[in-house]
């Protein structure tokens, strides 16, 4: 009787996998001819990789390499018992954008303002919408050609922006360990286009965001540091569009003071460093940077492309209408940007948790799910990265402009990596299921990385 029921939990265990399996051909099949529709077929640097059947097979290649990705991330196995081989990935991407350079060749896509940041530091002023980060490139620039070797403005900012992807993947990867929560972000669309040597200046800030962000969702609240409060007024001087990650990170800190004392001088703290940081990175003075700063924000109705006329809420707003954020348009923007950007599958994991524990309110997986909702702090967060992704006019068009939203999607990736690493404790999953489960679920961002590092997307 006994042999008779394990061999039926046998059957019934091999039919559940292929029903999974089959369900998953099809998903996959649906990705890849979405990404077939908005491919660039010829916009892939070599040529003999220019056709559907190739980009096929460039998305499986990708998808195989992401599963080794997360499966090394799992295992934890240090290659020559020194370094863990889950970093040979950034390490191997980071070669090939080496390799590129060497070559001077262009393999791989950008999106964006290309060439402005190259043209800040050849012009050596920097922009006031990145103020330190521009500063500091523009520094290093300097020294790298006066010190070292002679390099152009346009090469230095690829491999230092993959430089800075690859540092900041390994640091994450070596301060969270194997946490759902922090590799499914890296495994997103828009983080690995980044780090491909990305032109752009947001891969010099997202390793910053990500550890921030991470820090505020997950994090437990630790003791009142003025240092922590310092750093959170720096955070805007960096990226001006930080000013909201900012104010988090200096509530999460002034939420373990102990008298009204200490929160006044924390928020004097705070601003103090920000005025230091634009007194350093500014020498025009304030009242010169506030006003440069608003022109460079392109605040309202400043784009006569894409039809984005009329759309905002107002004249010095940067954010979309009532009446245009619901419109048709722009609901099919943010499926493309969620698609191609974030990975369609971490906004659902993302979804499916927000209304799971809306909807559950008993046991103990419904439980541990409330408990994040009691994060007050960490809720917010989101509420307002979603509301940014939302709300936000993408001046330069979606695809130009699809890396604006990085921030949202990657906080997509850590809510619903959060979600997965809550399934896996309330059942109990070993390291080789929770290793395979994530497995699938990255794998399916193979094709719409093809199409965004290697082919190019098109509306």
């Amino acid at each position: 009787m006994v042999i008779v029921n394990e061999v039926k939990i046998d059957s019934q265990r091999r039919y559940s996998y292929s029903i999974f399996a089959f369900l998953y051909v099809i998903a996959y099949g649906i990705v890849s001819a979405i990404v077939l529709i908005f491919s660039e077929i010829d916009g892939a640097a070599f040529s003999l990789i220019r056709t559907k059947p190739s980009l096929i097979l460039v998305s499986l290649v990708i998808s195989l390499l992401l599963v080794a990705f997360v499966q090394a991330f799992y295992i934890g196995t240090k290659l020559l018992k020194v370094v863990p081989i889950s970093t040979v990935f950034p390490l191997g991407i980071y070669g090939l954008v080496l390799l590129q350079i060497l070559k001077n060749a262009d393999w791989f896509k950008s999106y964006g303002d290309g060439g402005s940041l190259a043209s800040i530091i050849n012009e050596s002023k920097p922009f006031s919408r990145w103020l330190l980060g521009s500063t500091a490139l523009i520094d290093v620039f300097g020294l790298v050609n006066h010190f070292i070797f002679s390099v152009s403005a346009q090469q230095f900012v690829v491999v230092a922006s993959a430089s800075c992807m690859c540092i900041s993947s390994i640091v994450i990867l070596r301060i969270y360990g194997n946490k759902t929560y922090a590799l499914l972000p890296l495994t997103t669309p828009i983080w690995l286009a980044f780090s491909f040597g990305y032109d752009e200046y947001y891969p010099f800030i997202v390793g910053i965001f990500m550890l921030v962000a991470l820090w505020i969702c997950v994090k437990p609240n630790e003791e009142f540091s003025y240092v922590q409060i310092g750093l959170a007024g720096i955070i805007p001087a960096l990226y001006v569009g930080f000013a909201p990650l900012a104010v988090f990170a200096l509530v999460k800190t002034l939420r373990k003071a102990k008298n009204t004392k200490q929160i006044t001088y924390g928020v004097a703290l705070s601003a103090i460093t920000y005025l230091l940081a634009i007194e350093i990175g500014w020498p025009f003075g304030h009242s010169d940077y506030l006003a440069v700063l608003s022109d460079n924000m392109n605040l309202g109705d400043t784009r006569t492309i894409h039809s984005y006329e009329g759309t905002a809420l107002s004249s010095k707003s940067p954010f979309y209408s009532l009446q245009s954020v619901f419109s048709s348009f722009h609901l099919r923007d943010m499926l493309f940007n969620v698609f191609f950007a974030g990975g369609i599958f971490a906004f659902l994991l993302f979804i499916v948790g927000f209304l799971y524990f809306r909807a559950n309110r008993s046991g103990k997986l419904a439980s541990g799910l409330h408990n994040l909702q009691k994060n007050t702090l960490a809720v917010a967060f989101v509420i307002w990265n979603l509301f940014y992704f939302v709300f936000m006019i993408p001046k330069l068009g979606p695809i130009a402009d699809i890396d604006l939203f990085f921030a949202s999607n990657l906080v997509f990736a850590i809510w619903g990596g959060v979600l997965l690493e809550k399934l896996f404790d309330y059942h109990q999953l070993s390291i080789h299921v929770r290793a395979n489960v994530l497995s699938a679920v990255v794998a399916l961002n193979g094709p719409m990385i093809a199409a965004l590092v290697v082919y190019g997307i098109r509306r």
